[in-house]
């Protein structure tokens, strides 16, 4: 067999010693020297270690630098082993003949990154047994590293393989091995890091890639981090893994402040290179450790944050604004690091008036109170109550007395928490940046509405109080008016006044309400305040709001001028006080809890929210003429809060301030019209024929406080004031002719009897004040009995709705008839019949009847002088009472008997004790009344007396004797008193 060329004499090298060999297996490039003398034949020790590879027929290859093999068979693979290292062949034209060389690092610029993929791929099929492998690699060795190498597989091409693999088959693996080498060659290393958490938390990402920067797979690597980072996934400031061919992110977390440096570490074999002056050889090297750092900053804080929500958002005087509070983190800052526990201050402010949400902030209000809370946990809870608040000196100048459940003024509070570095302990400040400012601002979860006091309000109106009033009165000319008119600032008294007649009702329709003390625009709930049960979020309704008392005082007996001044004050905003001469008539009262229209009355019957009681001395069916006014009052010390609230009532609780409404306040006034008392006294009750008579009327007030009515005087100058002019009124009397017997008895009726006949009439006009008014004389000539009676006829002609002082007249004067009782014994003339004798008539009583087994027998005996006349006799037997003769109670009328002197009356039996009385109606032939008797003559009365016991005394009288004795005694006085004309 001819001469072999085993790609040339590696081994040379390799058997230099056992001490190169181990360094070059620790990855580092040293020299070393081999002794040819050593060497066996190449071709011989490639067969003996049995080396991989492929041989080519055996022939003859020249090079173009005329070095040439001649007819010798070539072998083309795996040279040798080194410390099991493959090594291979890179110089094709040069026998190895066994000559000396020095290892080193691959060099050649040019050549290097070839080189190094070279390496990559040799190191990893260094195990690799298959001689198409390793013939590819050796092929790959000399056609990228070779000069000769391409002159060389050219000359195997032709030659062909032994074993007849064909020469596409080799080359389609050398170009499948070099694909290969290319995308898996590491040939950059880097390190990055970046920020995911502020400066605590992030990421580095080591970066292994080929020389196109394609990320490599399956490459070993450690990270380290040197300073206060570890790594997430180990705890600890190393991670070692492999290469996916994907970007490799390693999160690390920041265990304090500092400089982190991070490097990567990943073991590669080299390409080294045998330089010899014989055959150089190629071989990897034991993959060597190279590394990349890069140094950043960490800070070892997270970002604390509260969540706030006022556990009431509106609150009474008495609750302090209280806080919900929960701790949260700001997912940019981290979670929370544990055994930090981060304190925040909250500043309480109050604003005058709600805040708007993204518009106010801390400069709109004033600083109010503080409190401070700690949070050691994402979640941790808080809850701030009056004990964690500190009211804040400056506010407290000026709200002395201020505390966090007696804050000063209804309003909105806010509060507004903050966590800076600055409020931490020592030790916990390092958790926070040294720029973090959180804070949460003014926010409507933050803001309570607190409401120290409400505002009630109150309107009246006495003409809806009485716009349904159907009540009337019959007027003079028998008309039948209207008893209540309203009228109006168009009035020529320029006032709004109701106008009334005196005993109609006293009515006045109240409207409570509340003031808009929240400033939303409507008053509701919000606006009132509530009892102990209606505290607390959501509680405020109104069936739980406070029951307030309201005041109300009628006070009457004014003029027009008074009225018309004060409704005009009232109306410009000025204090209105009342007149000296206002009497207070009558009070109301009534409680509520809700705002709505109430109803005051003096008629129970209709079931009003409150009843007016007069004043002692005032009668209300007839109060004082002239104008009147209501006020309401609702005052913080008439309020029962204490039992409601549990707080006392204070000059600024439960209202802010107290209700008052003015007197003379629009639709507030009344006046009960002018209806004066008529009556008259003659000048003679008594006159012979011929004689004159005088008649004085006495125009009365009917209440000592009666205003007597005045208008404006008219056709005054412009610009001046007009003055008042007190209203004249009419009074039209008629002196009737009731009898032609003189001594006729009168009974008083309410008006005229059809059988009295008009003899005289007279009137007194202009009347303009309480007083007495006398006729002129008037004789009267024939005998018999006469009567005045008087009647006001004031003069309200014209249009009442258009002629001022027309339409004044009539609402100010009562719209019913003023006159007297008919039949007034002052208003009565006799005028006598000359020498006539008079009809006397009287009585004798019983004086005395003993009521026996419950009955005693009553009668009485008539006594007539001079009473021819007298045809018949009916008597009345009445029971007196205590006091004056309204409470008597009539008993019986008997029936009628002939009046004769003697005549006994029917006898009564009555069943009780007591004092009884007769009254005797005596009548002539034609009916008419001759006498009526008076009540409680003496000599009328009969005592009835419970039967006495016999007393065992001495020198006492029979029964019968001594009653028959009394009975002589009481005859007689009865007839020494019993004459009467």
């Amino acid at each position: 067999m001819g001469s072999t060329h085993n790609d040339r004499h590696w081994a040379r090298t390799l058997a230099a010693g056992v001490a190169a060999a181990a360094t070059l297996a620790a990855g580092m490039l040293v020299a070393g020297t081999a002794d040819a003398a050593d060497m066996r034949d190449p071709f011989e020790r490639s067969i003996q270690n049995g080396n991989p590879g492929l041989w080519a027929n055996m022939g003859t290859i020249t090079f173009s630098n005329g070095h040439k093999y001649e007819d010798m068979e070539q072998s083309l693979g795996v040279v040798d082993k080194v410390n099991g290292k493959n090594v291979y062949c890179i110089q094709a034209d040069t026998l190895y003949t066994g000559t000396a060389g020095t290892w080193g690092e691959w060099t050649d610029a040019k050549t290097k990154p070839d080189a190094q993929r070279l390496a990559w791929l040799t190191d990893k099929y260094n195990g690799n047994t298959d001689d198409l492998t390793q013939a590819a690699i050796a092929g790959l060795i000399h056609q990228k590293l070779d000069p000769m190498g391409n002159e060389y597989l050219s000359g195997i091409q032709r030659l062909g393989w032994k074993d007849g693999t064909s020469w596409d088959t080799y080359t389609a693996k050398m170009n499948s091995l070099w694909t290969e080498a290319v995308a898996n060659t590491p040939s950059n290393l880097d390190m990055r890091y970046q920020y995911t958490i502020g400066k605590r938390k992030g990421m580095v990402t080591p970066s292994i890639t080929t020389g196109n920067g394609v990320e490599i797979a399956g490459i070993q690597y450690t990270a380290t981090l040197n300073g206060p980072a570890v790594f997430d996934q180990t705890g600890t400031n190393t991670i070692s893994g492999t290469t996916t061919g994907q970007a490799i992110h390693l999160p690390w977390t920041a265990t304090g402040n500092g400089k982190v440096t991070g490097s990567v570490r990943r073991k590669i074999p080299k390409a080294v290179k045998l330089s010899s002056p014989n055959q150089n050889l190629m071989g990897p090297s034991d993959p060597e450790t190279t590394s990349e750092n890069i140094t950043f900053e960490v800070l070892n804080n997270f970002k604390p944050t509260i969540e706030s929500n006022q556990s009431d958002h509106r609150i009474e005087y008495g609750h302090a604004p209280e806080d919900d509070l929960t701790w949260h983190v700001d997912p940019t800052g981290g979670d929370w690091i544990e055994g930090a526990t981060i304190k925040s201050t909250g500043t309480l402010y109050y604003f005058a008036k709600k805040p708007v949400e993204g518009r106010t902030t801390v400069k709109d209000g004033v600083k109010a109170a503080t409190a401070t809370v700690t949070g050691d946990k994402d979640g941790a809870t808080n809850h701030v109550d009056a004990a964690s608040i500190t009211m804040d000196p400056d506010f407290m100048k000026t709200h002395p007395g201020a505390t966090p459940s007696s804050l000063p003024a209804t309003g909105w509070y806010t509060w507004v928490w903050q966590i800076t570095p600055d409020m931490q302990d020592a030790n916990m400040k390092q958790y926070l940046s040294t720029d973090y400012d959180w804070s949460d601002n003014v926010l409507e979860a933050e803001t309570t509405q607190h409401v120290r006091s409400m505002q009630p309000t109150i309107k009246s109106s006495v003409s809806d109080a009485y716009k349904n009033d159907q009540s009337t009165v019959t007027g003079a000319d028998g008309i039948e008016r209207p008893a209540v008119q309203i009228g109006s600032a168009a009035a020529s008294d320029k006032t709004d006044v109701v106008y009334l007649e005196k005993g109609s009702v006293i009515r006045d329709k109240v409207t409570l309400g509340v003031a808009d003390v929240n400033g939303d625009g409507k008053t509701d709930t919000a606006d009132w305040l509530h009892t102990k049960d209606g505290q607390g979020e959501g509680k405020e309704t109104e069936d739980n709001q406070i029951t307030i008392r309201v005041n109300g005082t009628l006070y009457g007996g004014m003029t027009r001028e008074q009225a018309e001044q004060a409704q005009k004050d009232a109306a410009a905003g000025k204090t209105v006080e009342l007149p000296r001469q206002a009497v207070k008539l009558a009070t109301a009262t009534f409680t509520t809890n809700k705002a709505g229209d109430y109803l005051l009355s003096s008629r129970k019957g209709e079931k009003p929210a409150g009843v007016w009681k007069a004043e002692n001395g005032i009668d209300l069916t007839n109060p004082p003429s002239g104008y009147a006014t209501f006020v309401y009052d609702i005052t913080n010390k008439d309020q029962d809060t204490e039992s409601q609230t549990g707080i006392k009532p204070s000059k600024d609780y439960p209202f802010a301030k107290d209700v008052h409404e003015a007197p003379f306040t629009a639709d507030e006034t009344i006046m009960p019209r002018l209806t004066p008392k008529l009556d008259s006294t003659v000048s003679s009750k008594e006159v012979k024929p011929g004689e004159t008579t005088v008649d004085k009327l006495v125009v009365a007030k009917t209440n000592e406080k009666d205003v007597w009515p005045t208008y404006p005087q008219s056709n005054v100058t412009e610009g001046e004031t007009p003055k008042s002019t007190p209203l004249s009124l009419d009074f039209h009397g008629v002196l009737y002719k009731v009898s032609d017997d003189p001594a006729a008895a009168i009974e008083q009726t309410d008006t005229v009897p059809d059988n009295a006949v008009k003899v005289h009439e007279t009137d007194i006009k202009d009347v303009t004040g309480f007083g007495t008014y006398t006729t002129d004389s008037f004789t009267l000539t024939e005998p018999g009995t006469y009567a005045w009676h008087w009647v006001m006829t004031p003069s309200l002609t014209g249009d009442q709705n258009h002629n001022p002082l027309a339409a004044l007249a009539w609402r100010q004067l009562t719209h019913g008839r003023v006159q007297h009782a008919f039949g007034l014994a002052s208003e009565i003339v006799r005028v006598r019949k000359p020498e006539t004798p008079r009809c006397e008539v009287s009585t004798r009583s019983q004086g005395e009847v003993t009521l026996e087994n419950g009955r005693a027998d009553l009668h009485d005996e008539l006594l007539l002088r001079n009473c021819e006349q007298a045809a018949k006799a009916e008597f009345e037997l009445w029971k007196q009472a205590n006091g004056d003769q309204s409470g008597d109670v009539l008993i019986t009328v008997t029936g009628t008997v002939d009046a004769k002197d003697g005549v006994h009356s029917p006898t009564v039996t009555v069943h009780e004790t007591g004092t009884y009385y007769w009254r005797e109606k005596v009548y002539d032939q034609t009916g008419r009344l001759v006498s009526y008797g008076d009540a409680r003559k003496p000599n009328e009365t009969v005592t009835v007396r419970e039967k006495q016991l016999a007393s065992t005394g001495m020198g006492v009288l029979p029964a019968a004797l001594a009653g028959m004795l009394l009975a002589g005694l009481g005859a007689a006085f009865a007839l020494r008193n019993r004459r009467r004309a």
